[in-house]
């Protein structure tokens, strides 16, 4: 027991409820962005790119329903998805 009086999730529990989000987000819209998300030690590490505000709320709030209560550190880009606004010159 840690010192708040509960178990340390087992490192296999904590695999298992990634590969769970990482289930939950290939059945989604979000399967295709190639989210990376790893353990390190008792913590977990999300990273990845996505095309929108919206799609990186909804992601967290995945990752939040799926990993409650675990550590879990983000690095999660938006895209820039606007075309530019004049040409390039190749000259």
């Amino acid at each position: 027991m840690n010192g708040h009086g509960r178990e340390t999730e087992s490192a296999a529990n904590i695999e298992y409820r990634i590969a769970g989000l990482e289930a939950r987000l290939a059945a989604g819209e979000l399967g295709e962005l190639g989210m990376r998300i790893e353990m390190h030690g008792a913590a977990v590490t999300v990273r990845g790119t996505v095309p929108t505000a919206d799609c990186r709320e909804e992601l967290l709030r995945a990752v939040g329903q799926e990993l409650a209560g675990l550590a879990v550190h983000t690095d999660i880009l938006i895209a820039e998805v606007t075309p530019p606004d004049h040409s390039e010159d190749l000259t």
